[in-house]
């Protein structure tokens, strides 16, 4: 079925053709609505429990979409320059989106001035003569409520907070309102010494930018070396166009899918067409390597006789390979982060296409521009060049250093092991950016010179009527900002109490010693008098119900913000009174809690392919060891990946989450093949070592040449635009090394003492499945129970002359002919007969087997012949699982014994000899 599959573009070249062209025109109809998603919603699970508090503290308390125009100047307080940025905040305040725009005029200043207290904005309009610039200066420096918020301590950085109310599902609003802000903000660059907005828009707009820029650089770079690479290791350039063929109409089909299921184009699904040509070479040069060998060793020169022979080899690992990689993409839809997901969906249906593609491509192209020569060497011979010896220093461990290279490796996984404990989770935007990124130096400018550009709120509510004009509530509030300062992880912390304890400090002639909360509700409702409700509503609620304290801070990493939190949330649960609570609110706070969901998310995908590889290599093998062996290669690699990550401290994040089970997705590729290469193997040479051997030998070219094009690959993407796809490519490139050595050097290893029996072995034996069938010992039994029976056997070669049984020695095995002959001959007084000449299905040393007696016949081989040996003890114990197949089998031991007694004649005693 897979050969046929396989083959039909060779034998259906129209047909495959038309079917290309008619799936390319129906799934690339939807690139007209592929649709662009740099939101912060993809970073945030629809699930978090924050969403209904978020929406209602934003309703209450205005949104913490904001962003910031940072203005720095030496000459900053100059009339001249005052007056620009006037103009350009009434500019921005004219912003159709823009909810609320502060800045230094706006802002409040609360002075005491000659024993009367000013409270008002702190300029209406740009001062007109040096003494008032001077005063409004001095103001602006000494209010803790301006300083660090809109003005540094040195009074030469200001910034414009710029309040955004909008609906950010739409994917225009980031790029119009950027450059609607920088359009506003021109002028400003032509006074000002340095001038930026930083802020969610500028954000989104960056990850954009450096998406397409990605796109534009990386997938030409990652073609190039699919091309040297195939050249390099195939030796033949016509090939290289085949792998660029599949990979062109791939991405095709998996961007007019994502056009067709509203998928969006995201700062990870951008790397999907780097990612397709990457993997997808891989199974293609498996392909032509196959075809290759094919085309010099059995078709001669026929090209289709060539694809056969590449379909019947290679056919059944490229489709296991396909699916397991596509499944070990899809696995990560089990992540609650949206951004992740859909980069699940898009990727294992790139994968699934790339397989359908390979089906219809490759075939068909081999015919037109199939190599008619390969330079490969032959099939068994062991490779040359610098491959040869990497292969050579291989075969030299396997052979005798076995031991020491798994206590070796078993160690190297334990330190790893370890490292990987302390990973920690990230999630947060700035963070997906290079440290050298622009947005990152402007986000550090801005909180060196005022407050980070990270915005969230804490809420205290109580039910209690007007409570928070109650000192004893106000006093809670003030108590849980003195700790978040103390913490010393914020930049900026502003809350109600703030506003009292300055308004009660002017009140005593600016006494240092009164500024904190007044002692009185009075005296609290007479300070509140004092303030428009608009300078206030950020902090309170209109029912008094409800403090609002706002932070802003510049921590990029999740972990660090969220070890804040936790120790924060421990101060309130211990301090808050029973009828007050508290939430926090904001996208910051959900993007990083979202972080939580990448480990749980990555335990899970591992697990759940894990479990499919186990299953699949078990029934494809019929052995549960089989499908444990599968494994030892795939998690070597996989253990080596995160503790890498603890020792360089790199977080999980939605990038490096991915990489484990994609790499694992990917790594089976390689191990399939040597396991179905060295099952053949075996067939042919039932020596393990050799056929151990043989395997490396004929496995080294193809997986070696595919996991160096897959390293390179992966490796184009660490020179992304961003750090989070710098650091996948170098992780999945380092994992893709590890893959091959755990594949060729401790893989053989472990097969050197192993025997697979495959389904399609027992199958492909047809001359020993008809002889099987119809051997006595295996009378009335079904095809299921001859196959468990057989699985618990050995198959053995014996050459012409060599003697399987000894007269008079002891032994317990029973055999069954499968190929060629014997002669059984006894011994006696000096003289030799042979009693009997035996030949396929036959069966010789059953009595030994039924119990352990000296064997009284030499049994000779007379034409080179395939034994099957069957070790009583190992059998006995093995089918105490099947009590049925083991009655049966001793039935026709009984009935074996019971024709030879019944035929017996005076020579009887020479002839159960052959027992």
């Amino acid at each position: 079925m897979i050969e046929r599959i396989l083959t039909f573009g060779a034998y259906n070249r129209v047909l495959s053709a038309v079917l290309l062209v008619v799936i390319s025109a129906a799934l690339g109809s939807g690139l007209a609505t592929l649709r662009l998603d740099t939101s912060y919603d993809s970073l945030i699970s629809e699930d978090d429990p924050g969403w209904p508090d978020y929406h209602r503290t934003v309703a209450e308390f205005g949104s913490d979409n904001t962003t910031i125009v940072f203005i720095r100047d030496p000459d900053l307080w100059t009339e001249e320059k005052l007056l620009v940025i006037e103009d350009v905040v009434y500019e921005l305040q004219d912003l159709e989106v823009v909810e609320k725009v502060e800045s230094l005029y706006s802002v409040l200043s609360i002075r005491d001035q000659d024993g009367f207290l000013d409270i008002g904005q702190l300029m209406y309009s740009a001062p007109v003569d040096e003494e008032e610039i001077t005063q409004a200066r001095e103001n602006a420096l000494y209010s803790p409520l301006i300083r660090g918020n809109f003005l540094s301590d040195d009074g030469m950085t200001t910034a414009i907070n710029i309040t955004i109310s909008h609906d950010m599902s739409d994917p225009k609003f980031n790029l119009a309102f950027y450059d609607a802000v920088e359009e506003s903000i021109a002028p400003l660059r032509e006074n000002f010494e340095s001038v930026f907005q930083v802020g969610p828009p500028r954000l989104n707009v960056d990850i954009e930018t450096g998406m397409f820029a990605d796109m534009q650089t990386l997938s030409p770079i990652s073609t190039l070396i699919l091309i040297l690479s195939i050249i390099f290791f195939l030796r033949t350039g016509a090939a290289a166009l085949i792998p660029i063929a599949t990979s062109a109409i791939s991405i095709l089909w998996t961007f007019g899918f994502m056009g067709h299921t509203d998928l969006p184009l995201t700062l990870l699904t951008a790397i999907v067409p780097s990612l397709v040509i990457v993997i997808g070479s891989t199974e293609d040069t498996h392909l032509l390597s196959s075809y290759l060998i094919g085309i010099s060793e059995e078709a001669k020169g026929d090209r289709r006789r060539a694809i056969s022979y590449m379909a019947r080899h290679v056919g059944l690992p490229i489709f296991i390979t396909s699916f397991t990689t596509a499944f070990g993409f899809g696995s990560n839809a089990l992540n609650e982060i949206p951004l992740i997901r859909d980069f699940a969906y898009a990727t294992s249906f790139a994968m699934i296409a790339n397989l359908v593609s390979t089906i219809l491509i490759v075939p068909l192209m081999l015919t037109l521009v199939g190599p008619h020569k390969s330079n490969l060497v032959k099939e068994g011979e062991k490779p040359t060049g610098v491959i040869g010896l990497v292969v050579q220093g291989f075969s030299y461990l396997m052979e005798n250093r076995g031991r020491t290279v798994l206590v070796v490796t078993s160690a190297i996984i334990v330190v790893f092991a370890y490292f990987a404990t302390s990973i920690r989770v990230s999630n947060d935007p700035l963070s997906y950016f290079r440290d050298d990124h622009p947005i990152v130096a402007d986000a550090n400018s801005l909180h060196q010179d005022l407050s980070g550009m990270q915005v969230f709120y804490l809420t205290l509510e109580s039910d209690v009527e007007d409570a928070f004009l109650e000192p004893e509530y106000l006093q809670q509030v003030a108590a849980a900002v003195a700790f978040m300062r103390e913490q010393g992880a914020y930049d900026k912390i502003i809350s109600l109490p703030d506003y009292l304890s300055l308004v009660n400090q002017e009140m005593h002639e600016s006494d240092p010693a009164f500024h904190r909360m007044p002692d009185t509700r009075e005296l609290i409702e007479q300070y509140l008098l004092m303030f428009q409700r608009n300078d206030i509503a950020r902090y309170i609620s209109a029912d008094h119900r409800r403090a609002n304290i706002a932070v802003r801070h510049n921590m990029s990493e999740s972990y660090t913000l969220n070890a804040a939190l936790e120790e924060f949330k421990g101060m309130l649960d211990s301090n808050l009174t029973e009828d007050v609570s508290y939430n926090f609110s904001g996208e910051n706070l959900m993007i990083n809690r979202a972080a939580e969901s990448l480990f749980s998310g990555q335990v899970k995908s591992l697990l759940v392919l894990l479990a499919l590889i186990f299953v699949i290599m078990s029934l494809l093998f019929t052995s549960v060891i089989a499908g444990v062996v599968s494994l030892v290669p795939n998690i070597i690699p996989v253990v080596l990946n995160f503790g890498l990550m603890g020792m360089l401290g790199i977080p999980l994040n939605p990038s490096t989450a991915t990489v484990a089970a994609i790499a694992l997705g990917i790594a089976i590729d390689d191990t399939t093949h040597l396991l179905t290469r060295y099952n053949d193997s075996c067939r042919e040479d039932p020596d393990t070592h050799r056929a151990a051997q043989a395997t490396l030998w004929a496995e080294s070219v193809p997986v070696i040449s595919t996991s160096i094009a897959l390293g390179l690959g992966f490796g184009i993407l660490f020179f992304s635009e961003f750090a989070i796809v710098a650091q996948f490519g170098a992780l999945a490139a380092l994992t893709m090394i590890y893959a091959m050595l755990a594949d060729l050097l401790v893989t053989p290893i472990i097969l050197r003492n192993l025997h697979l029996v495959g389904i399609w072995e027992i199958v492909a034996l047809r001359v020993g499945r008809e002889v099987l069938d119809e051997s006595p010992i295996f009378a009335g039994m079904s095809k299921y129970q001859i196959r468990k029976a057989v699985l618990l056997s050995e198959v053995s070669r014996a050459a012409e002359g060599e003697e399987v049984t000894v007269q008079g020695t002891v032994g317990s095995n029973m055999y069954v002919i499968l190929d060629g002959k014997v002669e059984v001959v006894r011994s006696e007084e000096g003289r030799s007969r042979t009693l009997a000449s035996l030949g396929a299905g036959d069966v010789f040393g059953e009595i030994g087997f039924v119990g352990e007696i000296k064997r009284s016949a030499t049994v000779r081989i007379t034409e080179d012949a395939l034994l099957l040996v069957l070790d009583a003890e190992s059998t006995e114990r093995a089918l105490r699982l099947y009590p049925r197949i083991a009655t049966r089998l001793h039935q026709n031991i009984s009935r074996i014994l019971a024709d030879r007694l019944a035929s017996a004649d005076s020579t009887i005693g020479a002839l159960s000899a052959t027992t």
